[in-house]
């Protein structure tokens, strides 16, 4: 089963373990070692952020942005369709599908968002106007 399995393991690629540069690399160097199936949501955005583990990633990402698109994670409302959406671009010819499911959830969002007049809703909206707008 792939959730048991890490990032390293199925992509079978292992870093060496060295002196990181920087504390997220070395962030991700641990979370590429966890079973993809005990990734936290924070880990999960962190790992998509830098565009590692993609292909295993964006398929949880999207289980939990379709309950709720604008989860918050570790950072803000919203940051892990922040991340999602900053995928590479070839990873989006690639998975075409993915890439339209994401933005059917924007659009359901943004009109369920119509009705509402509050200016967390409205903050909301123009949020994902910027992030819609930006991929």
């Amino acid at each position: 089963m792939i959730s048991t399995k890490s990032i390293e393991q199925l992509e079978n690629d292992y870093w060496k373990d060295i002196e990181f540069p920087t504390g997220l690399v070395e962030r991700c160097y641990r979370y590429r070692r966890i079973p993809i199936g005990n990734l936290t949501p924070g880990q999960i955005r962190t790992l998509i952020s830098q565009q590692i583990g993609l292909t295993f990633l964006m398929p949880l990402a999207l289980e939990m942005l379709r309950k709720d698109v604008l989860i918050e994670t570790e950072l803000y409302e919203g940051d892990l369709l922040s991340a999602v959406l900053t995928a590479d671009i070839s990873f989006w010819k690639q998975y075409p599908a993915i890439k339209s499911e994401v933005f059917q959830l924007i659009e359901a969002k943004k009109q369920s968002l119509v009705l509402d007049q509050s200016e967390d809703a409205k903050y909301i909206n123009k949020l994902l106007e910027k992030i819609s707008s930006s991929v």
